[in-house]
């Protein structure tokens, strides 16, 4: 019997261990890192916007602003509110990539 032969078994249970107990470490240590990313994002003020406490905004919507919804539906008053953010420049863009 060679030397070969009889550590063989040994070298399985040692390489199987080893890999269980890298994988523990890995879990643990990416189990960390997220904790420290996200516990860093509430940390430094990170929030959302919470729509309760801001005054109410008096958008009008129109059927130039509100494409491609109709007046009436509840999309339509995002949309207008992006198209009246933008400059004239840029509305004048929208409006006649819209003609096209």
């Amino acid at each position: 019997m060679s030397l070969w032969t009889r550590t063989r078994p040994k070298i399985r249970l040692a390489f199987r261990w080893g890999t269980i107990a890298a994988l523990a470490v890995l879990a643990i240590v990416a189990a960390v890192f997220w904790t420290m990313v996200l516990g860093g994002f509430a940390g430094s003020g990170f929030r959302a916007q919470k729509t309760l406490g801001r005054a109410p905004e008096n958008i009008v919507v129109t059927p130039e602003c509100a494409w491609p919804y109709r007046v009436e539906e509840q999309e339509a008053y995002a949309v207008c509110r992006m198209f009246y953010n933008l400059t004239p420049a840029q509305r004048d863009e929208v409006l006649k990539a819209r003609r096209r």
